[in-house]
């Protein structure tokens, strides 16, 4: 009976022990819990400040693009009075026919064109966004006697010609750049005498400012 009764003792005593060990790991247990709540919480914190950046600087982009357009309705409007005016969703086109600009193979401006970009270009001085000046011809072969090897040649030299009056008009240089495509981007097939003359211009693109996010 004693072996017996030491033993149930003994089986008491660690009972008791391990109910101790039990007890004293109790507060890691709350610890780590604690830890846990306050990561989830500074994580929730983290997120709404991201969110409410986020919602900020959409609304400031809205109200840019409003505030763009807004301006920009009233430029194209003054433009067309000049122009032929194309609004596309990122670009406004600005089309000049060359009888307008140019003499039959030349890439130098006649007076009244000049005194029609004078008239463009305070608008564009005004406009925040890329400005690019794109020459077109029609297919016609040039003679063997003109001053540009091809139209591809002309095409390009008709547009510096017209940035360089818009620069001397106010336009900011930095913002400018030109393209020459001769013949390749026409608008209309080279089969009659009116298509050829639509296809012969002069193209001011506006290309809309860039956001601050680097998006267009």
């Amino acid at each position: 009976m004693s072996n017996e009764k030491d033993d149930l003792d003994e089986l008491h005593e660690l009972g008791a022990i391990g109910a101790d060990d039990d007890a004293s790991h109790l507060w890691i247990i709350s610890y780590s819990d604690f830890m846990t709540i306050m990561m989830i919480f500074f994580l929730m914190l983290f997120a709404h400040r991201l969110w409410g950046r986020k919602v900020f600087w959409e609304e400031a982009h809205q109200q840019q693009l409003r505030a763009a357009t807004e301006s920009q309705v009233g430029m194209v409007q003054r433009l067309a009075r000049l122009a032929d005016v194309d609004v596309q969703a990122q670009r406004i086109d600005i089309h000049l026919p060359d009888a307008l600009l140019f003499d039959a193979g030349s890439a130098e401006l006649r007076p009244s064109a000049q005194d029609l970009i004078a008239g463009i270009a305070p608008e564009l001085a005004h406009f925040s966004g890329d400005i690019v000046v794109e020459g077109h011809t029609d297919d016609r072969p040039l003679g063997a006697h003109a001053k540009f090897r091809s139209n591809w040649e002309l095409s390009v030299a008709r547009s510096f010609s017209v940035i360089r009056s818009l620069i001397a008009d106010g336009v900011d240089p930095g913002r400018t750049s030109a393209r020459g495509y001769g013949p390749y981007r026409p608008r209309a097939p080279n089969d009659t005498p009116e298509h050829r003359a639509e296809n012969r211009r002069i193209e001011i693109v506006l290309l809309n400012p860039k956001t601050e996010d680097g998006k267009k």
